[in-house]
């Protein structure tokens, strides 16, 4: 189940990268400011491998751990989607991405959030590149 706690004062975008070197260039301003493709996340706290979890009716233990790629020790990090949470993700077809939000009885903004996060991991699937998260507190 998807929780809707908005995260106060957390900043929180998923993006694709072509190399890590490219995904650190996010550290600092995030990845609208690096110029990579992204999806706005702020203030929804569901981990990738969770919706990828719920979203595939797989559990979650199936799916790798994200990596930390860099921190900077105060307020800012971006983390590695584990392959196997972005191929789930990717997989998903629309009329499951409907049946959830009916399920969870989800706003249309929650739904358009998770149709762009799933066509996101696409493009990181047909591009062979990787899924990353920035947060800055």
């Amino acid at each position: 189940m998807i929780d809707r706690v908005p995260a106060m004062g957390v900043l929180v975008d998923y993006f694709t990268a072509d190399s890590e070197q490219s995904a650190r260039l996010a550290l600092s301003g995030g990845p609208e400011a690096a110029n990579l493709p992204y999806v706005d996340c702020k203030g929804w706290l569901v981990e990738l491998d969770t919706l990828a979890a719920e979203l595939s009716g797989r559990d979650l233990s199936e799916f790798g751990d994200s990596q930390v790629l860099i921190d900077d020790g105060e307020a800012a990090g971006v983390d590695r989607a584990a392959p196997e949470t972005v191929a789930a993700l990717a997989a998903v077809d629309d009329a499951r991405l409907r049946a959830y939000a009916d399920e969870e009885l989800l706003d249309e903004f929650e739904v358009e959030r998770m149709t762009s996060l799933r066509d996101l991991a696409r493009e990181a699937v047909r591009l062979s590149q990787g899924m990353y998260r920035w947060t800055c507190v």
